[in-house]
C-alpha cells in the first residue's frame, strides 16, 4: 500500500518539528525518523489500529505515537493509506 501525508498533516508535522528543534535539533530529527518508521509500519498491517468511534463516518483510525495521535484512513480500492492529521494527545479530535 502507498502511504500519503495530507497537506494539513505535513503542516502539523512541520510545526511539531519546529517546536522540538527550538530546544534540540537532534531530538527533532530523531522524532521525524521515528515518525516515518511508525507510519511505514502501517504498510504491513494497516488495520491493526481501530476506527475512532467519533470519526467512524470518515473511517478514521488512530495510531498512538509518543504524545501524539496519528489519524489515518485506508482506501483499499486505491491501495492507499492517507495520514490526515497529527494531533497532540491533549488536543480535541478533529480532522
Amino acid at each position: 500500500m502507498e502511504i500519503r501525508i495530507s497537506e494539513k498533516a505535513k503542516r502539523q508535522l512541520k510545526n511539531i518539528y519546529n517546536y522540538y528543534s527550538e530546544n534540540s535539533i537532534q531530538y527533532a530529527e530523531h522524532f521525524l525518523e521515528d515518525f516515518y518508521n511508525k507510519i511505514e509500519s502501517l504498510r504491513e498491517f494497516p488495520k491493526r489500529y481501530g476506527i475512532i468511534p467519533q470519526l467512524e463516518t470518515h473511517n478514521i483510525r488512530k495510531l498512538l505515537f509518543k504524545d501524539y495521535r496519528i489519524l489515518y484512513q485506508i482506501d483499499e480500492n486505491k491501495k492507499l493509506i492517507k495520514v490526515v492529521a497529527i494531533l497532540h494527545s491533549k488536543q480535541r479530535l478533529q480532522i
